[in-house]
């Protein structure tokens, strides 16, 4: 910064001014945090001019019932999983049980508490299995 001071009157004229006047720092101080932050916004809107908002709207307007479906149990688990932990309900079985790679699902109606994979049946499973007999 002592070369920038002895070289820059402009530099220097900016040290007297904040020197003396508090205002002006708070002002030159929040002018080196904005100006590269409004550059840095109006570059990434010059690059990718896309509307992400409209976007966002046409997927959901175009999105099929078992996505929404699908969207709605999502929110309805995070709200009860949100719930849990604001309650402070089932955090540390809940984390016992995802350490060992187990999930408890979400302790409510309509949720993942006591699911089950689809499980092959006997009778599917013993179609599928080549006979003892066969060459």
């Amino acid at each position: 910064m002592a070369w920038l001071y002895e070289k820059s009157a402009t530099w220097r004229k900016i040290v007297a001014v904040t020197r003396q006047s508090p205002l002006a720092m708070s002002i030159f101080g929040v002018s080196c945090f904005a100006v590269p932050y409004g550059m840095a916004k109006l570059a990434m809107w010059g690059t990718n001019p896309e509307n992400d908002a409209a976007k966002e709207r046409l997927l959901r307007e175009r999105s099929s019932l078992s996505h929404q479906v699908l969207a709605k149990a999502n929110r309805e688990r995070l709200a009860v999983l949100l719930g849990e932990l604001q309650r402070k309900e089932g955090g540390d079985e809940r984390y016992a049980a995802a350490l060992d790679g187990r999930s408890l699902g979400t302790h409510s109606l309509g949720t993942s508490t006591g699911a089950r994979s689809i499980q092959p049946t006997l009778a599917a499973s013993r179609q599928e299995a080549p006979s003892k007999d066969a060459p």
